[in-house]
């Protein structure tokens, strides 16, 4: 089965996404959908290594993604999208899956009024997808063109199937599973042994994501502002920018709170999910998002998650008990479930049975089989 991918290339979710199907019938073409001069080490590593046909990539599409990218950020996808058309009808494919909306979506869109041979389309809809962009004026009617091009839509929720009935979407959906593919390997999940029950933990781990949708600045000025109660904690924020880290540094200094930062791309997954394996709370604030990495990943190691109104976390597990979840720019919500999280024991331990159904059902195994199943039946096989 052969699949153009067109996605963000320099992603980990782009990467999890294809190593999924690693030993599998599906050999995807990968075309980018961002202008970006980076390859992602785990999908560099698949295309460099010739033995093995997951993935595959034009060397002149690679080198040219960022020059035209830019270009067409001004020009609206027209040099691109002439590319992807002549790609589709030059090759071989049983299929196209678009990774996000905004990007790989709308260059898909522009591409189909170049003529491109009559196959199915699948769309993933990451977490802003529709829930964000749906919401301006200028988005709108661009979503509801790519989505009348789409046949088979991979959801991560309930709330996105509504989103896209309401834009007219028409096609199949697939059952919820993560954008960004499976958390982990079934055995990886059932080996994870921790004979500390996470109350006796003693760190926070927090998402330090300060992009359009992430409100990284609000949970340091609340875990500021908890100076006297955090003490003494270690605090984590991950995946930080260098202006966020310069304002951690100051926090760190004003509070004398023990914040550690660690800036964006310099751990690997392994080592987030240490983090995560020491932290009695995840504390992750986002205006938009579906099933948020940080949820998944505390649902795994035991953290206790606090998320944010504008994911669905709901859809995946119970609120009040598995999760807590607050209005990210309400300080003073967010101050209460931290506090609550710090002072209740048996909520914080009770959430890790709680969760532990949902992680097993996103073990690797069980997407990669889910995912084979939906691309075997929109090519009909």
């Amino acid at each position: 089965m052969r699949i153009l991918l067109v996605a963000m290339c320099d992603s980990v979710h782009t990467a999890r996404w294809v190593e999924q199907l690693h030993g599998s019938e599906v050999e995807f073409v990968l075309f980018p959908s961002t202008p970006n001069r980076r390859l992602h080490p785990r999908l560099k590593m698949r295309i460099l290594d010739t033995s093995d046909r997951l993935v595959t990539m034009n060397k002149r599409d690679r080198i040219l993604a960022f020059p035209l990218g830019l270009l067409d950020l001004v020009l609206g996808n027209r040099i691109r999208s002439r590319r992807v058309a002549h790609v589709l009808r030059t090759g071989t494919f049983d299929m196209v899956h678009l990774l996000e909306t905004q990007h790989a979506g709308y260059l898909f869109h522009e591409a189909k009024k170049k003529g491109v041979p009559d196959i199915p389309v699948a769309l993933s809809l990451w977490g802003s997808d529709l829930n964000w962009f749906g919401h301006m004026a200028k988005h709108r009617s661009r979503i509801a063109d790519t989505l009348s091009k789409v046949d088979w839509l991979f959801v991560e929720c309930q709330r996105d199937v509504e989103l896209a009935r309401g834009f007219g979407y028409k096609g199949k959906v697939s059952p919820p599973i993560p954008a960004s593919g499976g958390v982990g390997t079934l055995a990886d999940i059932s080996g994870f042994d921790d004979s500390r029950p996470p109350s006796e933990r003693t760190s926070i781990v927090v998402k330090g994501y300060t992009g359009f949708v992430g409100k990284a600045d609000v949970a340091l000025r609340v875990l500021g502002s908890l100076a006297t109660q955090l003490r003494g904690r270690p605090i984590h924020f991950y995946s930080v920018s260098v202006f966020m880290s310069l304002r951690l540094r100051l926090v760190r200094r004003k509070t004398g709170l023990d914040i550690r930062t660690h800036r964006k791309k310099t751990l690997s997954h392994h080592e987030v999910l240490e983090l995560f394996r020491s932290a009695r709370i995840s504390l992750s604030l986002s205006l938009s998002d579906g099933l948020p990495g940080s949820m998944r990943e505390a649902a795994w190691t035991g953290a206790f998650p606090i998320e944010s109104k504008g994911s669905c976390v709901c859809e995946w597990t119970q609120s009040g008990i598995g999760v807590l979840v607050v209005d990210p720019n309400n300080d003073q919500e967010i101050t209460d479930a931290v506090l609550r999280a710090l002072e209740d024991d048996d909520l914080v331990d009770r959430a890790v049975e709680i969760n532990r159904g949902m992680v097993l059902g996103l073990a690797t195994e069980k997407v990669r089989e889910t995912t084979l199943g939906q691309y075997r039946k929109a090519v009909g096989q």
